[in-house]
């Protein structure tokens, strides 16, 4: 009785029919309501032309680039400041 071996039982899988069990819409963190609304407001959003979209962007340059440039430079100053105090 040591030696015998006992056979495993076979595994049968069944044939994929394409019947949905669960959505698997839930499976991305959102339930199928969430998606029809998200669909709803994309339906609902302001479309813009490519002129309108890279005017906003040259727009937020000219506000944001001042901010950007005096921090750049005030990191250039304080690693100046540094390279000379410490060496």
């Amino acid at each position: 009785m040591v030696g015998k071996r006992k056979n495993k039982p076979k595994v049968v899988y069944k044939q994929d029919d394409g019947r949905t069990v669960y959505s698997m819409a839930g499976l991305e963190g959102k339930t199928p309501e969430q998606l029809e609304e998200r669909d709803r407001q994309r339906k609902r959003a302001v479309k813009v032309t490519r002129k309108e979209r890279r005017a906003m962007i040259a727009a937020a340059f000219q506000v944001y680039g001042p901010v950007l440039l005096i921090i750049v430079v005030g990191f250039g100053l304080a690693g100046v400041l540094l390279y000379f105090l410490l060496r």
